[in-house]
């Protein structure tokens, strides 16, 4: 199969790209800029391989001017910008994204912290068509697994979500090749969408939490190097780090 990848440089996304290099062609690999890609180890693969980079913005010219690649399917994995109707129509709809969370339950940015906040005790990954909404396609399949909330991290449940993302878009589009386009499952009107800004305001540990709250709210957001659950006196922050870590 003909694949435009759209992504970013992540350990797991770079094992995924070689693994289709060896049994696809992907004729692209689109990011949000060039920047973010620059020194990367995708970068690295994309050069020896001679796989072009495409930037978000650039790929809408290209099919303005119909110099975009031709493809049998798109997957969006860890790529965070809305897909646009041109795209969509370009691949009659052959677009995928792969959801680091179950749908409907939770969408948006972010859901992991809040698996955790919420003490749930499965998580899961979603493979799903994209539509013009963010997390709202025909779900084609979710593939769940048991996490212990009240003992792991955010990063920790970001690599066992990550790796099972590995495998749900390998098993997802070798399949497409051997039985052809999947039929998606409308999603129930449930769940809830996590902003950017939930994320930012949850971090904030109100200092008349109970010890288990407090506790919850570190784990849930540590993943170094980037700043997780926090104290502010005085207008200052002061993070706090989970014991053993």
């Amino acid at each position: 199969m003909k694949i435009l990848l759209l992504t970013k440089s992540k350990m797991y996304t770079c094992r995924l790209l070689e693994d289709l290099i060896n049994e696809h062609t992907v004729v692209a690999v689109v990011c949000k800029n060039k920047e973010i890609l620059a020194g990367t180890e995708m970068e690295k693969i994309c050069i020896k391989e001679n796989i072009p980079v495409i930037e978000n913005n650039e790929m809408y010219t290209m099919l303005g001017k119909g110099t975009l690649p031709e493809a049998d399917l798109a997957i969006s994995n860890t790529y965070g910008r809305l897909i646009k109707k041109p795209l969509l129509d370009f691949l009659n709809g052959n677009c995928i994204n792969i959801h680091c969370a179950i749908l409907p339950a939770y969408k948006g940015v972010m859901s992991y912290n809040f698996g955790i906040l919420n003490e749930e005790n499965e998580w899961g990954v979603t493979a799903h068509y994209i539509n013009e909404e963010f997390d709202q396609g025909d779900i084609i399949k979710i593939y769940k697994f048991p996490i212990t909330s009240a003992a792991i991290t955010v990063g920790e449940l970001e690599k066992m979500a990550q790796e099972a993302a590995y495998r749900l878009t390998l098993e997802v589009i070798n399949n497409w090749e051997k039985e052809g386009r999947p039929v998606g499952k409308p999603q129930e009107k449930t769940g809830k969408y996590y902003s950017r800004e939930d994320f930012e305001k949850a971090k904030k540990i109100d200092l008349n939490s109970s010890a288990e709250e407090i506790e919850r709210k570190i784990r849930a957001f540590y993943c170094p190097p980037y700043e997780g659950a926090y104290i502010e006196i005085e207008g200052k922050h002061f993070q706090l780090l989970p014991l053993n870590h």
